[in-house]
């Protein structure tokens, strides 16, 4: 599964990342690093995801797409 989202810096030097969708709602996680912020950013999807189990899927190959902001 694909999720597209976006990744801010933020002026404390945080790591901005969110995610809009109908799948999972909004979800926005901030973390020290760049790539710590994605790695919560999909485990915060996963979670959201199985909390369905009637599915029976595992949700292992969850794919954040990043894009910067433009502007």
């Amino acid at each position: 599964m694909r999720f597209p989202c976006t990744v801010q810096r933020k002026g404390d030097g945080r790591w901005t990342v969110s995610h809009e969708g109908p799948e999972v709602g909004r979800v926005e996680v901030t973390a020290e690093s760049r790539q710590q912020a994605v790695e919560n950013l999909r485990g915060e999807i996963r979670y959201r995801l199985e909390l369905c189990p009637c599915s029976g899927e595992s949700y292992q190959h969850i794919v954040v797409e990043v894009s910067e902001p433009t502007g």
